[in-house]
Protein backbone atom coordinates (compact mmCIF):
# COMPACT_ATOMS: atom_id res chain seq x y z
CA UNK A 1 0.00 0.00 0.00
CA UNK A 2 1.24 3.46 -0.80
CA UNK A 3 1.74 6.25 1.72
CA UNK A 4 -1.25 8.09 0.26
CA UNK A 5 -3.64 5.20 0.75
CA UNK A 6 -2.36 4.62 4.27
CA UNK A 7 -3.12 8.21 5.30
CA UNK A 8 -6.41 8.24 3.44
CA UNK A 9 -7.80 5.15 5.13
CA UNK A 10 -6.21 5.62 8.53
CA UNK A 11 -9.46 7.04 10.05
CA UNK A 12 -11.57 4.20 8.69
CA UNK A 13 -9.82 1.65 10.85
CA UNK A 14 -10.70 3.68 13.99
CA UNK A 15 -14.28 4.06 12.84
CA UNK A 16 -14.67 0.36 12.35
CA UNK A 17 -13.33 -0.20 15.83
CA UNK A 18 -15.86 2.23 17.35
CA UNK A 19 -18.70 0.61 15.41
CA UNK A 20 -17.68 -2.83 16.56
CA UNK A 21 -17.31 -1.57 20.14
CA UNK A 22 -20.86 -0.15 20.16
CA UNK A 23 -22.32 -3.27 18.55
CA UNK A 24 -20.57 -5.54 21.03
CA UNK A 25 -21.48 -3.47 24.11
CA UNK A 26 -25.07 -2.45 23.33
CA UNK A 27 -26.48 -3.77 26.59
CA UNK A 28 -23.81 -2.02 28.66
CA UNK A 29 -24.40 1.28 26.87
CA UNK A 30 -28.16 0.94 27.40
CA UNK A 31 -27.66 0.33 31.13
CA UNK A 32 -25.30 3.32 31.44
CA UNK A 33 -27.75 5.56 29.54
CA UNK A 34 -30.66 4.39 31.72
CA UNK A 35 -28.66 5.08 34.89
CA UNK A 36 -27.76 8.59 33.65
CA UNK A 37 -31.39 9.35 32.80
CA UNK A 38 -32.56 8.12 36.22
CA UNK A 39 -29.84 10.14 37.94
CA UNK A 40 -30.92 13.30 36.08
CA UNK A 41 -34.56 12.61 37.03
CA UNK A 42 -33.63 12.20 40.71
CA UNK A 43 -31.61 15.42 40.70
CA UNK A 44 -34.54 17.24 39.07
CA UNK A 45 -37.01 15.90 41.65
CA UNK A 46 -34.74 16.92 44.52
CA UNK A 47 -34.39 20.45 43.11
CA UNK A 48 -38.14 20.84 42.58
CA UNK A 49 -38.84 19.49 46.07
CA UNK A 50 -36.39 22.02 47.56
CA UNK A 51 -38.04 24.86 45.67
CA UNK A 52 -41.49 23.81 46.86
CA UNK A 53 -40.24 23.58 50.44
CA UNK A 54 -38.78 27.08 50.20
CA UNK A 55 -42.09 28.32 48.80
CA UNK A 56 -43.97 26.96 51.82
CA UNK A 57 -41.45 28.56 54.17
CA UNK A 58 -41.83 31.92 52.43
CA UNK A 59 -45.62 31.61 52.64
CA UNK A 60 -45.40 30.94 56.40
CA UNK A 61 -43.19 34.01 56.84
CA UNK A 62 -45.67 36.12 54.85
CA UNK A 63 -48.51 34.91 57.09
CA UNK A 64 -46.44 35.74 60.19
CA UNK A 65 -45.71 39.22 58.82
CA UNK A 66 -49.41 39.75 58.14
CA UNK A 67 -50.38 38.64 61.65
CA UNK A 68 -47.73 40.85 63.25
CA UNK A 69 -48.85 43.82 61.15
CA UNK A 70 -52.44 43.38 62.35
CA UNK A 71 -51.26 43.05 65.94
CA UNK A 72 -49.16 46.22 65.56
CA UNK A 73 -52.14 48.14 64.20
CA UNK A 74 -54.30 46.99 67.12
CA UNK A 75 -51.62 48.09 69.60
CA UNK A 76 -51.36 51.48 67.90
CA UNK A 77 -55.13 51.93 68.21
CA UNK A 78 -54.94 50.96 71.89
CA UNK A 79 -52.09 53.45 72.45
CA UNK A 80 -54.05 56.21 70.72
CA UNK A 81 -57.08 55.49 72.87
CA UNK A 82 -54.94 55.59 76.01
CA UNK A 83 -53.56 58.98 74.99
CA UNK A 84 -56.98 60.40 74.17
CA UNK A 85 -58.09 63.43 76.22
CA UNK A 86 -61.22 61.69 77.48
CA UNK A 87 -59.20 58.83 78.99
CA UNK A 88 -56.73 61.27 80.55
CA UNK A 89 -59.55 63.24 82.24
CA UNK A 90 -61.12 59.98 83.45
CA UNK A 91 -57.83 58.80 84.91
CA UNK A 92 -57.33 62.17 86.65
CA UNK A 93 -60.65 61.69 88.45
CA UNK A 94 -59.80 58.08 89.34
CA UNK A 95 -56.42 59.10 90.82
CA UNK A 96 -58.06 61.82 92.90
CA UNK A 97 -56.06 64.69 91.43
CA UNK A 98 -57.38 68.23 91.82
CA UNK A 99 -57.00 71.19 89.51
CA UNK A 100 -54.25 73.66 90.34
CA UNK A 101 -55.20 76.98 91.90
CA UNK A 102 -53.51 80.27 91.17
CA UNK A 103 -49.75 79.74 91.47
CA UNK A 104 -47.58 81.95 93.62
CA UNK A 105 -44.26 83.02 92.13
CA UNK A 106 -41.15 83.92 94.13
CA UNK A 107 -39.25 87.04 93.06
CA UNK A 108 -35.55 86.84 93.69
CA UNK A 109 -34.10 90.32 93.10
CA UNK A 110 -30.62 89.48 94.39
CA UNK A 111 -28.93 86.24 93.41
CA UNK A 112 -28.73 83.75 96.27
CA UNK A 113 -25.68 81.56 96.79
CA UNK A 114 -25.23 78.72 99.21
CA UNK A 115 -21.86 78.06 100.89
CA UNK A 116 -20.59 74.60 101.65
CA UNK A 117 -18.87 74.03 105.04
Amino acid sequence: MSNFSQTMYSGVKGTRTAVTFFSQHTFTLNVITTILVLLCAIVYIVQVNGSVGNGYTIREYEDTIHDLTLQNQKLEVTAREARALENVTRSVKMLGLVSAETPTYVNASAPSVALAR
